[in-house]
Formats: structure tokens, C-alpha cells, sequence
């Protein structure tokens, strides 16, 4: 695997992936930013940051969005390519 990328996906494209479905897991649960952040222990512009794609989430924080927002990781990875589910030890999704 390339240096710098996760799968086939370089970590800039994950960002936003993840920005995306973060965005979208949040209007699905009608949590204003605010609410997301305080449930995380963030300001809101850590919140605003994600979901813009320009701050990259740890996987513990992975872990707490997954909760906060009622989703699976690979909920939280929706739409990123099989490979990256393989790197993670996920089977293939039915």
C-alpha cells in the first residue's frame, strides 16, 4: 500500500467522507452542531471543522461520534471502498 494512503483512499478523501457522514447522521437525528459538541466535549468549531473535512478525527474520537450519533463505524465509513473495510477486519458488507 502507498505511503500516506488507506486503501486505495488518500486521507484528504476519508476527511471528507467521514465530514459527509458525520453532516448526514447528524440532520438524520435533528442535533443541532451545538449539540453534537457538547455531547463530544468540544467548542462547536471543532464539530464545524469535521464536518468542513478539514480536521481528521483520532479513532477514539471515531468511537465517541459513533456513539453520540447512534452508528456503527462502518456506518461512519459509508461509502469509503471494500478495501479500507478489509484493512479494518470488517467482512464485506451484505
Amino acid at each position: 500500500m502507498p505511503a500516506g494512503k488507506i486503501g486505495n483512499v488518500k486521507p484528504e478523501e476519508m476527511d471528507a467522507l467521514i465530514a459527509g457522514n458525520v453532516r448526514a447522521a447528524r440532520a438524520r437525528t435533528r442535533l443541532r452542531q451545538e449539540d453534537l459538541a457538547d455531547e463530544m466535549g468540544w467548542p462547536r468549531a471543532t464539530v464545524t471543522n469535521l464536518e468542513s473535512g478539514t480536521r481528521r478525527v483520532t479513532l477514539a474520537e471515531a468511537v465517541q461520534l459513533c456513539a453520540a450519533l447512534n452508528l456503527s463505524l462502518r456506518e461512519l465509513l459509508h461509502g469509503a471502498p471494500q478495501d479500507v473495510f478489509d484493512s479494518l477486519g470488517f467482512p464485506e458488507a451484505q
